[in-house]
């Protein structure tokens, strides 16, 4: 009898272990979730800006070309007056 009970405290104190172990590993998993969602946010949020950044750069060469293109024209114009 003093075998059984001895036994049975034995399993009894396994399963709360391994429930414990179980649970603890359940919540470091979601702890992980949690940071790499947060970690992809803010990856998402970098890859706006230089979106953006790149977009704004994008537009201000657009606009320094057409300058340019304005001024080459004046030029060209003004060579064939002088011809």
């Amino acid at each position: 009898m003093n075998t059984q009970i001895t036994m049975l405290i034995i399993v009894a104190v396994t399963v709360v272990i391994v429930v414990m172990l179980w649970q603890g590993m359940s919540v470091a998993k979601t702890q992980m979730s949690a940071d790499q969602r947060d970690h992809y946010s803010k990856l998402a949020e970098q890859a706006a800006a230089a979106e953006q950044k790149s977009a704004d750069a994008q537009q201000k060469t657009a606009e320094a070309l057409e300058d340019i293109r304005t001024r080459l024209a004046s030029i060209e114009k003004l060579l064939r007056e002088v011809q």
